[in-house]
């Protein structure tokens, strides 16, 4: 019994040192490593600005209702909707009462937010 205590205390401390041991070089290594030179990252707009002449494509992001409403060129609300998926010409971009609204045709417009540039 006194035996197995002595051999048990000799494993244990044999681990423990080993373990510190361990942790030492790994810190060690750890503060030489250098990290490589990173390039810089470019520019480049997620959504870039409409323009008069531009393809523009509808988007919803309400999946229920899979229509956008139309505005009047006060940036009104009328009763019109446009299908999710529809396909039209930017004849005009302006911003009104902090909207940013395109022209799809003589009276209707669009939110900016509700179309992307295609």
């Amino acid at each position: 019994m006194l035996e197995s205590r002595k051999v048990l205390k000799v494993v244990s401390s044999l681990v423990i040192g080993l373990s510190l041991v361990g942790i030492g070089s790994n810190a060690a290594q750890a503060t030489s490593f250098t990290a490589p030179k990173l390039g810089v990252a470019e520019d480049v707009p997620t959504n870039p600005s409409i323009k008069k002449g531009d393809k523009i494509f509808v988007i919803v992001k309400d999946t229920k209702n899979q229509r956008v409403a139309v505005y009047t060129k006060n940036a009104k609300k009328i009763k019109k909707t446009v299908k999710m998926g529809s396909t039209f010409t930017a004849k005009a971009v302006k911003k009104v009462n902090h909207k940013k609204i395109v022209r799809i045709n003589k009276k209707q417009w669009l939110n900016s937010k509700d179309v992307v540039k295609n």
